[in-house]
């Protein structure tokens, strides 16, 4: 008696596996959707299905985070304990603060984007590559 083997790969046919070429989006959308994801205003779920994203961009997700995901650091004056303790202090602090990372994240994004704009139609290497360092001699 013969013995039967099947592997799940003999009937596959009619499946067709989807590749995806990640390099199609631009880095301006991959930078948005990236601080869209991390503010926590869209999960990688929502993204995937409203961009129609392949299963697996989960990974994709995180090596965009890494080459896009901005830190951003201000300075700020320190508050007296006076300033601590009053509440109307802290909700002008507050809306101050606001207004401060509004506006670096608009300039973030501005500059980031004429980057973007300038080493595409400039074809000019501006942002350093990441990786090991490589002598020019």
């Amino acid at each position: 008696m013969e013995k039967l083997s099947l592997n799940l790969s003999d009937n596959m046919e009619g499946f067709i596996q989807e590749t995806v070429d990640h390099s199609n989006y631009e880095p301006s959308f991959r930078r948005w959707l990236v601080s869209e994801i991390d503010s926590g205003r869209m999960s990688v779920k929502e993204a995937r299905e409203r961009f129609k994203l392949p299963v697996h961009f989960r990974k994709t997700y995180r090596d965009w985070q890494l080459k896009f995901s901005d830190e951003i650091h201000l300075s700020l004056q320190s508050m007296s304990a006076e300033e601590r303790t009053d509440i109307k202090a802290l909700e002008k602090r507050i809306k101050d603060l606001e207004k401060q990372l509004e506006l670096a994240q608009m300039k973030n994004v501005g500059l980031n984007t004429m980057i973007d704009i300038a080493e595409n139609v400039y074809k000019l290497e501006i942002r350093k590559k990441s990786g090991p360092k490589q002598s020019n001699r």
